[in-house]
C-alpha cells in the first residue's frame, strides 16, 4: 500500500473514468496525486473521495490542448504539493473522428488535428512540463494508446492515427529520457467507464459482441484493474520496463 509514499504524481483527464480510477489507486499506493481535467466540479468531487478514503488529493482545472493551462497546472502542482515523479497522460482531448463514424476518404484534416492536438500534442507538453522536475532524480511516465489504433479499426481514422502518433512518442522518449532515469510506457485500456456504459444501455447487441471477443469476458473496472496495473507499473518494481506497451483490454488484442 505504500509503493508510491512521498511521490506526486499528476493524472490528466481525471474525472471520471479510468483517469478517476488511476487517481485512486495511485493515492491508495501512497502517492500524492493531483487530479485534474477540465471540469472543475467533476475532479473536486474525485480530490474529496480520495481524501475520505484516507489518501492525499488535491483538485486543478486544466485543459490539455491548452499549452499555457499545462504550464500553469505543472507549476501549481509543484508549488501546492512538490514536484512531480509521475504523469499519467490520461485525458485525449477533442470528439470530432472519435466515435466510430470517420471512414478515411471522408475524413477531414480538421478532425484529424483536433484530436492529433488532444492526444500526442497534449501529451507531449504534459511530458515537457515535467522533464525539468524529473531529469535530476528520474520519473515515470504513462501515456495512453488505444486497441483501436493498434488494431486500425474501422471508422475511427482520426482517433486511430492520433493514438498511435502516441506510441511514437513514447518510444522516442524512452530512448532519450532513459538515461535520466525517466520510464516511459504506453497503455491500451478497455474499461466500463461512464461513455462505454452509456453505449452499452444505446448499444446492447454491439456491446454484448465486444464482450464475445473478449477472452475474459468483461470490460476492465477503471480502479480495481487498470489504475491498480497503472499503480505497478509507476513503482520502483517495474523500473527497467520502458518503451513498452500494455494492453489492458481482457485479452482482446494479443501482441508478439
Amino acid at each position: 500500500m505504500d509503493k508510491l509514499e512521498g511521490r506526486v504524481a499528476i493524472v490528466t483527464g481525471a474525472g471520471q473514468g479510468i483517469g478517476a480510477g488511476t487517481a485512486h489507486a495511485l493515492a491508495a499506493a501512497g502517492a500524492r496525486v493531483a487530479v485534474s481535467g477540465r471540469t472543475l466540479s467533476k475532479v473536486e468531487q474525485v480530490a474529496a473521495d480520495i481524501v475520505a478514503s484516507g489518501g492525499q488529493a488535491r483538485p486543478y482545472g486544466c485543459d490539455v490542448t491548452d499549452p499555457e493551462a499545462i504550464t500553469a497546472l505543472v507549476a501549481d502542482v509543484v508549488g501546492d504539493l512538490g514536484a512531480p515523479a509521475i504523469l499519467i497522460n490520461n485525458a485525449q482531448g477533442g470528439n470530432d473522428g472519435a466515435h466510430g463514424t470517420s471512414l478515411v476518404e471522408a475524413t477531414s484534416a480538421d478532425a484529424a488535428l483536433e484530436q492529433y492536438t488532444g492526444g500526442p500534442l497534449a501529451s507531449l507538453r504534459c511530458m515537457q512540463a515535467v522533464f525539468p522536475h524529473m531529469q535530476a532524480s528520474g520519473g515515470r511516465i504513462v501515456n495512453f494508446g488505444s486497441t483501436t489504433g493498434v488494431i486500425g479499426q474501422r471508422g475511427f481514422l482520426p482517433y486511430s492515427m492520433a493514438k498511435e502518433a502516441i506510441h511514437a512518442l513514447t518510444k522516442t522518449a524512452a530512448r532519450e529520457w532513459g538515461r535520466y532515469g525517466i520510464t516511459v510506457n504506453t497503455v491500451c485500456p478497455a474499461a466500463l467507464t461512464p461513455a462505454a456504459e452509456e453505449w452499452a444501455e444505446q448499444e446492447p447487441e454491439k456491446f454484448a459482441a465486444v464482450l464475445a471477443q473478449t477472452p475474459l469476458g468483461r470490460l476492465g473496472d477503471p480502479d480495481r484493474d487498470i489504475g491498480r496495473a497503472i499503480a505497478m507499473l509507476v513503482a520502483d518494481d517495474m523500473a527497467y520496463l520502458t518503451g513498452a506497451t500494455l494492453m489492458l483490454d481482457g485479452g482482446t488484442t494479443l501482441m508478439r
